[in-house]
């Protein structure tokens, strides 16, 4: 059918506007291009932001010239929020709300080029642009323009229509001109008219059947016409719903299946499919429940192990996937799968026979075999969660990628993965939080045994595996969307059982899920249960978490982060019925709203996203901040259920803000050899901090390639960062502390923790009954000398990158700490770290320089006193410093420019083993030494 007479759009979806809702309807009915047009706008109706406002109204219009679907202004010829007298309005006399607008649309547009103005888009709005009109969805209008002589049926508003036996409907066809009209029922004419602007015919439907109904209009030599298929059914069956059968395809035999579908309010439904060749059958229309719920169909005679593609076909006019299918067939994006060798054996889309997305069947599959089911999670506090998206964690772009490099992940040693969303989402490559079939993993990715296996394989490393779960929202191709909606792709109706017509509050996708639903609610604990159950994901991150509300907070997202009892029991709910049959499940929430509601959901059980991006991003670049606020018990939390992180898929990258905007002086963090260190020691403070942790793919080894240069496009993946030195020191530093961490308690429940995060001079102390730790580190850019760094106790400390021992008699210590050094010291003495990886991989804030042989020498050594120092060539003013083990600083001072040659009587000090160290802007130095 020719497009409508007025459409509306929301987001990127067209969406149908229905001629009896009338918020803007056109006189001529069937606007001309070429012709005069007048635009009536009904203020009261849509948004109705201009309702009785007693104002001014001004149309804000443009022309859609790329084609006749297209929702793109491109001309534009009025400025918003300016009193244009030439888009003013004409308020009609007597009329609170009516007001009307006039134009010749090929006229009125400057369009050098002679482009085809296809439609017209408009929204209304008061001068200063501050109250709008707009469709009941929010989005704009839009008027389709006949390009020449046109005739349209104009109701109903879509191609096809389905009615019973005993039913009538009465269609109007109207022209773009006065001319001759008629109507033709299967080619036997049935209505006309002469020189008129509308025809109307009214059709009974007496028997079943497949009609077509044909408007023909005549003017002169110009003609036109265009049709409407008319489906005529029985009434449907009601019979009750078999015993065990759940919605969605039900297994019953190797040749048997049971489909069910919930649809209220609707009256016929047919299965469509391979198996009676997409023919609308009698044999195959759908029983119905006696409360009008569910239609149900048992198909027998199906072939063993054969797939098979179907669809509903609901009202006969909406055709639509099963929305509990598990592998989806799709007219747009299968074939380039097939052409990339992504899915073997992948069966092509039924193209030409039907359209719209559609899913598959298949009896007595093999099911899959799970090796690994004995394993054991971890405690939610000891989790170290690395986020992953499957599409550029690797060039491959599969779940056969992520499982070889699990070797990788587990020598770096998290404990548990978080795949970005991996359902069925709209496109083929895409971050995945768009999704339109909630339980079928996309196929771009690989199979769903695929799937299995990666998961597989992960429990058998002791990786836990966390889905990243979108049930915020859906998109327009969903199914519960387009049973309940405007047109093909649009916005749901009023009557939608499970969705919003409008988001209840700022930021949302596609959608809006109303939560309060009971559908929703019963939709929701049966996508949670799937996924847990069929392939044993070990919990989820649930994407918008504080979407789940019914509170209408519009654009105000202050009033969408405050407390909220409504979005609290509903999580409590969720999170009730997921434990019921999974209690060792995770529950992570991004919810980030006001501490009060976090805090009641926390001491409840769930765990929370914490996003601490903004400040270790300023202090990547040399800034000062206090990142307390990444401590569950800074937020009045009972329990260590914060997952607080430096990133994630959301947020800027730490190391892509160093090498960009870090300070130059007086040490430079835009060079990589000094971002590294500060990373190091951003990372080493943020795994000190109890609670569960979370990085984001390649933070390990400081990717830096900026998101929101294309935010959700493609990233290249740089694991040839893993041959640089300097990036190997960050991974290693990662691998040090995630190993403190899983090996010792201290660094998840502490029975008390110090936080010391406001100076530039930074401390942690953790006290447990095993161990404590202390950990110590200079944020500043510059020397801190003679610092007093405390301890919990007196006695022995050991520096764990070094397995050194310091002895202190005070709680308090002087210590001298370049930028960007730190220290950490255990109570307990603990294994070194591996061999090859030296004390200077971690501590030093500048790296290591080769020097030639010769160039830089202590002697004697040993020594009895007498102690000569040759710096290499190019390193003048260079401070320099000779400590003991412990740190104590004996001799400090700085080289003059003319002498690289220093000599030191120790006559004074004991005996022991010293350290002479050596820094200059470029590089660090250092021997030790021993005094006899």
């Amino acid at each position: 059918m020719k497009p409508i007479k007025c459409v509306v759009t929301f987001f990127l979806f067209t969406l149908f506007w229905f001629p009896s809702l009338a918020q803007v309807t056109t006189d001529p009915s069937v606007p001309n291009a070429a012709e005069k047009v007048k635009i009536i706008y009904d203020a009261s109706k849509g948004t109705t932001g201009l309702a009785n406002c007693n104002c001014d109204v001004y149309i804000h219009i443009g022309a859609v010239t790329e084609g006749p679907n297209s929702t793109t202004w491109s001309i534009v010829p009025f400025q918003w929020g300016t009193a244009d007298p030439n888009a003013k309005m004409i308020k009609v006399e007597g009329e609170a709300n009516i007001y009307t607008f006039e134009l010749t649309p090929n006229d009125f547009f400057d369009n050098p080029n002679d482009l085809t103005i296809y439609r017209l888009g408009a929204v209304f709005r008061n001068a200063a642009g501050t109250l709008e009109g707009k469709t009941s969805s929010n989005g704009d209008f839009f008027i389709d323009l006949a390009q020449g002589f046109t005739v349209n049926i104009t109701d109903p508003a879509t191609n096809e229509i389905s009615l019973e036996v005993g039913e009538s409907y009465t269609f109007k066809a109207e022209t773009s001109a006065t001319s001759d009209i008629s109507f033709e029922l299967d080619g036997t004419e049935v209505a006309e008219a002469q020189s008129v602007n509308s025809l109307s015919y009214q059709f009974s439907a007496t028997e079943a059947g497949t009609f077509t109904l044909t408007a023909k209009a005549v003017l002169g030599d110009e003609t036109d016409s265009e049709a409407v298929t008319i489906n005529v059914f029985t009434e449907s069956e009601q019979a009750p719903l078999p015993q065990g059968t759940q919605l969605g395809i039900n297994y019953i035999s190797d040749t048997e299946v049971i489909l069910a579908l919930q649809a209220p309010g609707k009256r016929i439904a047919h299965v469509i499919g391979d198996f009676n060749d997409w023919k609308v059958l009698p044999d195959y229309q759908m029983k119905r429940t006696p409360d009008g719920e569910i239609f149900w169909l048992k198909i027998s005679g199906l072939t063993p192990q054969q797939e098979y593609i179907f669809q509903y076909l609901v009202d006969a006019s909406i055709r639509i996937g099963d929305p509990y299918a598990d592998k989806i067939s799709d007219p747009f994006l299968d074939q380039e799968i097939i052409d990339q060798g992504r899915y073997p054996g992948l069966k092509p889309y039924p193209s030409g026979k039907t359209e719209f997305q559609a899913s598959f069947l298949q009896t007595a599959q093999t099911p899959y075999a799970w090796k690994n089911v004995n394993y054991e999670k971890v405690d939610s506090e000891e989790l170290v969660i690395y986020e992953l998206l499957v599409r550029d964690f690797d060039d491959r772009r599969t779940y056969k990628a992520v499982i070889e490099r699990l070797d990788y992940l587990e020598d770096l040693g998290v404990n548990a993965i978080q795949l970005m969303p991996i359902g069925e989402f709209e496109g083929n490559l895409s971050w995945g939080y768009n999704p339109s079939f909630f339980f079928a993993p996309d196929k771009f990715y690989g199979t769903k045994n695929d799937l299995k296996q990666l998961i597989d394989e992960a429990h058998g490393r002791g990786i836990m595996v966390i889905l990243d779960m979108v049930l915020n929202h859906a998109f327009g191709q969903n199914p519960f969307v387009r049973l309940y909606n405007d047109g093909d792709y649009g916005a749901p109706t009023e009557d939608n059982p499970w969705l919003n017509r409008v988001a209840k509050h700022p930021f949302n996708v596609g959608y809006d899920f109303n939560h309060e639903s009971p559908y929703t609610a019963a939709f929701v604990d049966s996508v949670n249960n799937y996924w847990l159950t069929e392939y044993k994901f070990d919990g989820f991150r649930f994407d918008l978490s504080k979407g789940f509300t019914q509170v209408n907070t519009g654009d105000n997202v202050g009033l969408w982060s405050q407390y909220d009892p409504s979005r609290i029991k509903i999580w409590k709910g969720i999170y009730d019925r997921i434990k019921a049959n999974h209690p060792d499940a995770y529950v992570i929430l991004e919810h980030l709203s006001a501490n009060d509601e976090e805090k009641e959901l926390a001491d409840y059980g769930m765990m929370f996203w914490g996003n601490m991006n903004f400040d270790f991003r300023e202090m990547a670049k040399g800034e000062n901040k206090d990142f307390g606020w990444a401590y569950h018990g800074n937020r009045g939390w009972n329990d260590p259920n914060l997952v607080a992180y430096q990133e994630s898929h959301d947020e800027e990258r730490v190391m892509w803000e160093s090498l960009n905007f870090g300070k130059t002086s007086p040490v430079n963090l835009r060079q990589l050899e000094n971002a590294v260190n500060r990373n190091q020691l951003l990372t080493a403070f943020y795994f000190s901090v109890p609670g569960p942790k979370m990085l984001w793919q390649f933070g390990e080894f400081g990717y830096d390639e900026e998101l929101n240069n294309d935010r959700l496009g493609i990233k290249p993946t740089r694991w040839e960062y893993l041959n640089d030195p300097q990036r190997i020191r960050l991974f290693k530093l990662y691998q040090e502390m995630i190993k403190l961490k899983k090996s010792h308690e201290a660094f998840n429940e502490p029975e008390k923790t110090t936080l010391n995060l406001s100076g530039g001079v930074k401390s942690i102390t953790l006290e447990h009954p095993d161990m404590d730790v202390v950990i110590h580190g200079n944020f500043g850019l510059g020397t801190a000398g003679n610092v007093p760094l405390s301890f919990p106790s007196t006695g022995t400390w050991y520096n764990y990158f070094t397995g050194e021992e310091l002895t202190i008699t005070s709680t308090t210590v002087n210590f001298n700490l370049r930028a960007s050094e730190f220290l950490l010291f255990t109570s307990e003495p603990l294994p070194k770290p591996e061999d090859g990886i030296l004390q200077e991989d971690f501590v030093t804030s500048i790296p290591d320089e080769i020097i030639p042989e010769g160039q830089f020498n202590i002697y004697p050594n040993p020594t009895t006193g007498k102690l000569t120092v040759e710096l290499p060539e190019g390193m003048n003013a260079a401070n320099y410093r000779i400590i003991d083990m412990s740190g104590r600083v004996f001799v400090s001072g700085q080289s003059q420019d003319i002498r690289q040659k220093l000599e030191f009587d120790l006559g004074n000090i004991q005996n022991g083993i010293y350290i002479f160290e050596a820094f200059d802007t470029r590089r660090v130095l250092h021997q030790r030494f021993i005094k006899r």
